[in-house]
């Protein structure tokens, strides 16, 4: 079994309403190599001539497809804390999204001897789950740049680490914190004028 991070591709599709979805995404260097090692001595005992190429091309990019309806093949997804993604999540997922993959190459004997890559789990680094009738986590936003002075970024971490927050999380919730206050103030100030 190989675990390790990458981002989702382009060909990716996780729509509710397509019948076989689709996962895209590139193999560490690494691992590649590992994957060629176990796929030798797992088609050992076929005829190299018989067997089908390697389930990656090149540059180390994987399609993993499943169906979305019989369940056949379907990984397991989750968000950052390993808490079960619902299906509505799955669908929010975006291309370019970070996930800790683990995947495990199986020996397939039709039509052609050879193997294929199986996504068994997809962890969605930058994502948390909703708890039921909660409101939405503060690690689920969107990345924003924001150019800060090195002390103060380095304070912003240290206080997001402090109270388990993503940094940008920490950050959105400082700026809302800081504009509410200011409407206030200016409500306060409208109100005696």
């Amino acid at each position: 079994m190989y675990v390790f991070d990458t981002s989702l591709e382009d060909s990716t599709t996780l729509h509710g309403n397509a019948h076989l979805q689709r996962l895209a995404f590139h193999l560490p260097r690494e691992v590649m190599k590992a994957a060629k090692r176990d796929r030798v001595r797992l088609l050992a005992s076929t005829d190299s001539d018989q067997a089908n190429g390697m389930p990656w091309n090149d540059e180390g990019l994987v399609t993993f497809s499943f169906s979305a309806e019989t369940g056949s093949s379907t990984p397991v997804f989750s968000d950052r804390r390993d808490h079960p993604l619902s299906r509505s999540a799955i669908q929010r997922i975006r291309l370019g999204s970070r996930v800790r993959l683990s995947v495990r190459q199986v020996r397939r004997r039709h039509p052609r001897p050879g193997s294929r890559l199986q996504v068994l789990k997809v962890q969605v680094l930058d994502l948390d789950a909703i708890p039921k009738g909660g409101p939405a986590s503060p690690h689920s936003i969107q990345t924003v740049s924001l150019q800060l002075p090195l002390d103060l970024m380095q304070e912003v971490e240290r206080l997001a680490t402090q109270e388990d927050w993503s940094t940008q999380a920490w950050l959105r919730n400082a700026i809302e914190t800081q504009v509410h206050r200011s409407r206030q103030r200016l409500e306060q100030h409208e109100h005696a004028a």
